[in-house]
C-alpha cells in the first residue's frame, strides 16, 4: 500500500488517519464502544428499519477505527458478526489502538477484498455494511451496480444493506442510479448531515415510500434504553425531509 495508516489523539478522541488529515475512524478513549463520527450513527439506523429486530447474520466490509465492528460486537452479542477489510494494516492498527476484539464464535475479521470476498461467499446476511474506502476516499469496486449485485444476491428476503456515500454531487448521483439499477424502489437514503456523507439503505422487500414513523421512534426507544445510542433527532430529520 501507499499509504501510511496514522494514529493521533486528540482532547480524549483517538483518530486512523491514512496518510492524510482525512479521519477514517474515530474512538473516544473514555468510551471505546461509544459511536463518535456522527455518520456513524446514521449507519446503525439499519438496526430499526426491519420488522424483524435485531439481525442475526451481519456483514461489514471496510473495518476502520472498528466503530461499527465494536458497537454491534456489544450490542448485537446473539448475532454472528462478519468484518472484510483488505489491509492487514488496518485490522492490526484496530486491534492494537482501538480495542476492537479478537476473533470469536461470533465475530470474525477477514482480511481479504470486500468484492471478492462477497463474491466466494456462500451465505446470507440480514444486514450488510458497507463502509469502504482508500486514501483518497475513493470506494473502487465497493461503489458499482455488480457490487450492489452482489449484496442483492447475498441478503435474506427481509434483508438490508446499508452504505455510506459521499455527498459529492456527480458522484452521489451516480451512485443513486446504481442502487435505483438493481434495487429498484426499494432504497432510499437519509439526507445528508453536517459531515458530507449520506447514508443509503437498500433491501429487497423494504422502501421508503411508507415509514411507519411511529413504529420507528418505538423501535429507536428500545435501541436508547439497551445501547445509550438516541436515534430520535436522525428519526425526525428524515421525516421532514420526506
Amino acid at each position: 500500500m501507499a499509504y501510511s495508516v496514522d494514529i493521533r489523539e486528540s482532547m480524549g478522541v483517538r483518530t486512523l488517519h491514512f496518510g492524510s488529515d482525512w479521519i477514517q475512524g474515530a474512538m473516544r478513549v473514555s468510551r471505546p464502544y461509544q459511536l463518535v463520527l456522527e455518520y456513524t450513527k446514521e449507519m446503525m439506523l439499519s438496526l430499526i428499519l426491519r420488522d424483524e429486530g435485531m439481525p442475526q447474520q451481519i456483514l461489514l466490509i471496510g473495518l476502520g477505527s472498528a466503530s461499527l465492528a465494536k458497537f454491534l460486537y456489544k450490542h448485537a452479542q446473539s448475532s454472528h458478526i462478519h468484518v472484510v477489510e483488505i489491509d492487514e494494516r488496518v485490522i492490526h492498527c484496530a486491534r492494537q489502538f482501538f480495542k476492537c476484539p479478537d476473533n470469536s464464535d461470533h465475530f470474525e475479521i477477514h482480511c481479504a477484498d470486500g468484492f471478492d470476498w462477497l463474491n466466494y461467499s456462500k451465505q446470507q446476511f440480514d444486514l450488510i455494511v458497507v463502509d469502504g474506502f482508500d486514501a483518497n476516499a475513493q470506494p473502487g469496486r465497493l461503489d458499482s451496480v455488480e457490487f450492489y449485485q452482489l449484496c442483492q444476491s447475498h441478503l435474506t428476503p427481509s434483508g438490508l444493506v446499508t452504505i455510506n456515500l459521499f455527498n459529492y454531487r456527480l458522484r452521489f448521483q451516480r451512485s443513486l442510479r446504481y442502487l435505483e439499477q438493481v434495487f429498484g424502489q426499494h432504497f432510499g437514503y437519509l439526507p445528508s448531515g453536517d459531515e458530507g456523507n449520506t447514508i443509503a439503505f437498500a433491501g429487497p422487500g423494504w422502501s421508503l415510500d411508507t415509514p411507519n414513523w411511529q413504529e420507528l421512534r418505538a423501535r429507536a426507544q428500545l435501541l436508547h434504553s439497551s445501547s445509550g445510542l438516541n436515534l430520535s433527532k436522525l428519526i425526525s430529520r428524515w421525516q421532514k425531509s420526506i
